[in-house]
């Protein structure tokens, strides 16, 4: 055998050696790259924090003033001078519209002499007739005058001057806006969880962005009928109005019937009941373990654990068997699938 084919022949065996180590290099390396059979996808762990958990009823309705009244003149006649202009704001007494007052005027001085006559010689009933008399016609003198019963905002207004106006006709609407109101109605069913006093969180329509505080201050004892529906008022002051807000104006209103803060708040669907007993599985490293729990308050959302977990836990908010079952493992010795049971109620 000539020196060259030996040559040749150790070329081969070379390239050979040089083509195996080099495949078992990219396989051990691929394989230390994979992760675990077992490994839980990092997106379905949750960390356990600490915080504020409410379970609410809901309910829509109107924003209104502390009060709301139209003004009308008791007497009718021509209007002497008008004293005040819608979106003006006027102090409680301050004199609004006045009617001309010579008719009430005349009468009234008629009335006066007839009761000073009757005081010398007149019978009791007679002197009784002419008081009464003079009273009618100085309540009527006074009544040509429209006073502001409070202090409040001109929120409409329909008189002119030298108009005729008829006793009994609204001209003013005076809005006493220094408490704000959402009126709502509750539902029979739900009213009963609803107590004076209880905080609200509360939504105007025509700004989603801003969350006032309420509070309950009036639970109506005769329900309304809305179809074949029975609700209840409910009167909730808004505690913190803000200058945008109008008489008016739509909104919601989430009353706070039970909270629970500063406490263990994990997802609903973390959680799996059976078997009358609920549990949460902890991740442990590449694994996670099936531990059972007392929950508490749930929203719907969100669930508050009473005992089994700690802050800074981490868990599980998926299917862990489905897991398994993909990447080649066994389920079995494990809970069911999450989302096979329900805690606490829902969001009201």
């Amino acid at each position: 055998m000539t020196k060259r084919v030996l040559t040749k022949r150790w070329i081969v065996v070379l390239g050979i050696v040089l083509l195996v180590a080099g495949a078992g290099y990219r396989y051990y390396s691929v394989k230390k790259s994979d992760p675990p059979a077992h490994a839980i996808p990092r997106h379905s762990i949750v960390k356990v924090e600490r915080g504020d958990l409410f379970q609410y009823v809901s309910s829509t309705g109107i924003v209104t003033a502390n009060r709301d009244l139209e003004l009308t003149f008791d007497v009718g006649g021509k209007v002497k001078w008008v004293n005040a202009a819608k979106t003006q704001t006027v102090e409680e007494g301050t004199v609004l519209v006045e009617l001309d007052q010579t008719r009430q005027e005349l009468a009234y001085l008629s009335a006066k002499r007839e009761y000073e006559l009757a005081k010398f010689d007149a019978a009791p009933t007679v002197l009784k007739e002419k008081e009464l008399a003079l009273q009618v016609a100085k309540a009527d003198l006074e009544a040509a005058t429209l006073s502001a019963p409070f202090t409040g905002l001109i929120a409409e207004s329909s008189v002119q001057e030298d108009e005729w106006v008829s006793s009994g006709t609204p001209i003013m609407r005076l809005l006493d806006t220094s408490r704000l109101f959402l009126n709502v109605s509750v539902d029979e069913i739900d009213v009963r969880y609803v107590d004076i006093e209880q905080s609200a969180l509360v939504s105007i329509d025509a700004y989603p962005e801003v969350q006032l505080l309420g509070r309950v201050v009036e639970i109506g004892i005769v329900p309304e009928s809305q179809g074949q529906i029975v609700v209840f008022p409910v009167k909730i002051e808004i505690v913190d109005p803000d200058p945008r807000v109008r008489v008016g104006m739509s909104g919601e209103a989430e009353i706070v019937i039970q909270k629970a803060e500063n406490a263990i708040i994990i997802p609903f669907e973390a959680v799996v009941e059976e078997q009358g007993t609920s549990s949460v599985n902890v991740v442990k490293g590449d694994d996670y373990e099936t531990i059972q729990v007392i929950t508490g308050l749930t929203d719907g959302f969100s669930v508050e654990i009473v005992e089994g977990l700690n802050e800074g836990d981490e868990i599980l908010v998926g299917n862990p068997g489905l897991y398994r079952t993909l990447q080649g493992g066994s389920s079995q010795g494990r809970q069911a699938p999450l989302g096979s049971g329900f805690v606490g109620g829902v969001r009201r």
